[in-house]
């Protein structure tokens, strides 16, 4: 059974908008040129999806600008995964996973996203990699990226993690936590 690929917050506020990382775009084309040569492999997507009044917001005591609201452009996957060529591994209904929907509840891990049908994602990576291997792409290295990467690996999943297909805040924090993931038995490769 091959690796499920999972995608994380490859979203426009995180990529050109509020909370813009470096490295997105480049982020974004390393991810889409994996999974179209690996087209066998399923693919996941996290998506934050936070109400206006979030409380990871500035406005509500938080220390983020407002980012990822839902139902704006802001909190919509990248198009160039609409473009992906094995259909099945494009966003859709039962292959995306939201996360940070309670207003009151900060949640960087994708562990626990659930899809519209109330699917959690751990079990769908589970049914789906019987070796229990994810490869992870997405943004941003420092919290999204490296709590579902720990949370997958606690739970006994093999965790691989493409570094220039990742988005980061700053990039000593990105280097710094991919030595961090490292120690902790995730695997870091690097797309040529």
């Amino acid at each position: 059974m091959e690796a499920v690929h999972i995608v994380i917050d490859m979203l426009y506020d995180f990529i050109d908008g509020s909370l813009a990382c470096m490295n997105a775009q480049e982020a974004v084309k390393k991810s889409v040129e994996y999974i179209n040569k690996h087209p066998r492999q399923k693919v996941l997507y996290v998506c934050d999806c936070h109400p206006l009044n979030h409380c990871s917001f500035k406005e509500n005591g938080g220390i983020w600008p407002v980012h990822c609201v839902q139902n704006t452009r802001g909190g919509t996957i990248h198009e160039a995964y609409s473009k992906i060529g094995t259909t099945a591994n494009r966003p859709g209904k039962t292959n995306t996973f939201y996360k940070g929907c309670d207003s009151n509840k900060e949640q960087y891990s994708g562990y626990e996203a659930v899809s519209d049908g109330g699917i959690n994602i751990f079990n769908a990576a589970k049914g789906l990699a019987n070796n229990k291997t994810i490869i992870i792409s997405g943004i941003a290295t420092e919290y999204c990226v490296r709590e579902t990467a720990l949370d997958f690996a606690k739970n006994g999943f093999k965790v691989t993690l493409i570094t220039n297909a990742l988005a980061y805040v700053d990039h000593q924090g990105h280097l710094d936590t991919l030595m961090e993931l490292e120690k902790s038995r995730i695997k870091i490769i690097q797309l040529v």
